[in-house]
């Protein structure tokens, strides 16, 4: 069986048709959706790019190995997902970005490492130009400069551009022979992750009042950083039409991955792929687009608009139009795959294999799910904002001075404000959510009743008993996942 695996770049579970969105036109998705599997409920084990792709590939939890930060990657000695599908025969065609494998195990896992490394991909055949913007909607001091809002990509012609690595992948698809061996397809693209920016059609195609209803205004009770990030990125006093603005772009970029998606599946289908492929689509952790005031994430933020992900599985001969409502975690990928691909794992891990729901099973109504996140002060490289730490645009001035606009107020807040990123564990059942801090800004929420968090309820004397429940079951997670031994044992004595 061949894999192809669209990996949106921080793509909430909420900004679909088919989990939810009212608004939002995703008929790919949701056709997929029909003919497959759809999870409800997936939440990422970490609300950061790397560590939680950390995670997916080990079937780990990121406290196994310390995969916490933007800049700390599988090191060789780790057993993955991409060196068991390249030791079963699988080929690995990966196109978009890292935030994944160290420097030297790219060179096992990624074929193509060395134009990679050169910047010499081979160009798409499919136009990209056009299809995103890296001019800022706001002029550098003015009001809203700092919110990652773009202006609308503008292309060659009339011909709808190709986000270039899709563009990849479509001709990979189409120059495939039938001799070829197994594939495992790798689309991790950077869209919709900000800066918000798509081509014009999808940039204007939801109109600011049609989204305004869908998100919330800052509420009373949440951890200090809201009220910081705001503040930090002079979003206190903007208009409410600015965030409008980039949830509607943020979901044009939805929109334009969903058809993306379906020209994917469409290639598929004409190279006699499709009923041999399994079909993943998931995203490593969402965003706040523009709720409460807040843009981007945050790296101890546990809200569900960053944690909780679209997972849809199409596996040829799996149940069609499934929907499993139980918990399920980011990292069950692991272990699913590898069931898919028949290849045993020869290492400790905690991910659950989906295939028996994929199949038509339910999934597990106690279970509960993780997420950890955030720094201590005694681990200053872990921060963003590190001093001697390569930014963002690296040799490009155009680029640096963008990504200084974009992310230096949050590399400023991190170096004067530690405890607002401060370590961070939450554990979800489907009726509650408690979320731990070493500052001591702990969260509960009661799911059933408050659904949208709007509530914090963790010092309300009622709800002492379902805290202490659910603090028993960090332990308990903890105790059970705090290390992994190696497989291979050593020899004891001084010769053989």
């Amino acid at each position: 069986m061949n894999f192809l695996f669209l990996f949106a770049d921080e793509m909430s579970a909420s900004a679909l048709g088919c989990y939810g969105n009212p608004v939002v036109q995703t008929p790919e998705f949701d056709r997929i959706a029909s003919e497959g599997t759809r999870f409800d409920k997936c939440f990422v084990q970490n609300p950061v790019c790397s560590p939680s792709r950390c995670s997916l590939m080990t079937g780990t939890y990121v406290h196994n190995r310390g995969h916490r930060t933007l800049w700390h990657l599988l090191q060789p000695d780790e057993p993955s997902l991409f060196r068991y599908l390249k030791k079963g025969g699988y080929e690995i065609k990966w196109f978009g970005k890292n935030d994944l494998y160290s420097d030297s195990y790219l060179d096992e896992v990624c074929d193509d490492i060395d134009q990679k490394r050169a910047g010499k991909e081979n160009l798409p055949s499919r136009s990209f130009a056009g299809y995103e913007s890296r001019i800022p909607a706001f002029q550098p001091g003015e009001p809203g400069a700092k919110t990652f809002l773009m202006k609308p990509g503008e292309p060659d012609g009339n011909e709808r551009p190709m986000e270039p690595d899709i563009g990849r992948a479509l001709d990979y698809l189409e120059n495939r022979k039938k001799e070829d061996p197994p594939f495992f397809l790798y689309l991790p693209i950077s869209m919709p992750h900000p800066p918000y920016t798509v081509c014009r059609e999808f940039y204007e195609k939801y109109r600011p009042e049609e989204v305004a209803p869908l998100l919330d205004d800052p509420v009373e009770g949440k951890p200090s950083y809201e009220e910081w990030i705001r503040k930090y990125r002079d979003m206190d006093s903007l208009p409410r039409e600015v965030f409008e603005k980039i949830y509607a772009v943020y979901l044009g970029s939805v929109s334009y991955i969903d058809w993306m998606m379906g020209e994917l599946d469409r290639m598929l289908e004409k190279k006699g792929l499709k009923d041999n492929t399994m079909v993943i689509i998931s995203s490593d952790h969402g965003d706040w687009h523009g709720t409460r005031r807040l843009v981007e994430k945050w790296p101890n933020a546990m809200d569900d608009e960053l944690i909780h992900v679209p997972l849809i599985i199409r596996m040829p001969g799996g149940k069609r139009g499934h929907v499993v409502q139980e918990q399920t975690e980011l990292l069950d990928l692991f272990a699913t795959v590898l069931e898919g691909a028949e290849i045993p794992a020869e290492h400790t891990h905690f991910s659950r294999s989906l295939i028996p729901q994929i199949m038509g099973g339910k999934g597990d109504g106690n279970r509960a799910v993780f997420c950890e996140g955030g720094y201590d002060v005694r681990e200053p490289h872990c921060f963003e904002g590190y001093p001697g730490r390569t930014l963002p645009g690296g040799n490009n001035p155009k680029a640096a001075a963008v990504a200084r606009s974009l992310y230096g107020p949050k590399r400023d807040m991190q170096q004067e404000h530690p405890e607002t990123v401060c370590r961070t564990v939450m554990v979800r059942t489907l009726d509650y959510k408690l979320v731990r801090r070493t500052s001591g800004e702990h969260e509960l929420y009661d799911l059933k009743r408050d659904p949208a968090e709007h509530r914090n309820l963790y010092s309300h004397e009622q709800y002492r008993e379902a805290r202490t429940e659910l603090e028993q079951r960090l332990l308990d997670w903890y105790l059970a996942t705090s290390d992994t031994v190696p497989v291979k044992e050593d020899f004891r004595f001084f010769g053989k």
